[in-house]
């Protein structure tokens, strides 16, 4: 091979990149002229950003506060720019805050919003490292009394509906909405609860 033709290939190869940053600085101004993507899609203004970076890791207090963008516009957007959650300590104010409505059993949105910028699994990790415990709330019915009444039963007995399913192996039928009484899996429950089935018979 001529010596000569390998400056040559260097020079063509700088001319193709210089060719390729004029075209990409070209379409960079005809996109902010335009203000929208090479696909349709409008460009984030400062502004927008400002308010993602102030409500994140918000994620619905971050799309009302920007009504054109959608949840997974929102999230494309955190981490193309890199937005990571804070890590500071928790202030004594705010451990305040948190103490008497998580201790009350206050719906985690009312804490959550008495809490900016904190998570449901921050709020969680910090109840749980200072001891602080919600009081437990009795299962839900759904008028199937055998169902019902098994459930009641092991909540008043300190019982949680895992627990339950575990202990009278029962699978996951004491943990989800039931389409009928499984008198197998009930009988099974009720010995566990040290209870008995019994049969009353109507007379006439």
């Amino acid at each position: 091979m001529p010596a000569n033709l390998a400056p040559t290939r260097r020079y063509s190869r700088l001319g193709w990149l210089a060719a390729g940053a004029r075209s990409a600085e070209r379409l960079r101004q005809r996109m902010a002229k335009s203000g929208r993507t090479l696909a349709g899609q409008k460009l984030w203004t400062d502004a927008e950003i400002q308010d993602l970076r102030r409500f994140y890791p918000d994620y619905r207090k971050a799309c009302a506060a920007l009504p054109g963008r959608s949840l997974s516009a929102v999230k494309s957007k955190a981490f193309r720019l890199r937005i990571t959650r804070s890590r500071r300590v928790w202030s004594d104010h705010e451990l305040k805050r948190l103490k008497a409505p998580y201790r009350q059993g206050r719906p985690m949105r009312e804490i959550l919003d008495l809490l900016p910028g904190k998570t449901k699994r921050q709020i969680w990790s910090r109840a749980c490292h200072s001891g602080w415990r919600r009081p437990r709330t009795p299962p839900k019915t759904y008028d199937l009394k055998p169902y019902d009444e098994v459930r009641a039963r092991a909540f008043t007995s300190k019982f949680s509906m895992r627990d339950l399913a575990w202990l009278s192996a029962t699978g996951s039928y004491f943990l989800r909405p039931p389409s009928q009484n499984d008198w197998r899996k009930i009988s099974k429950a009720v010995a566990l609860l040290e209870g008995q089935l019994s049969v009353v018979w109507n007379t006439r």
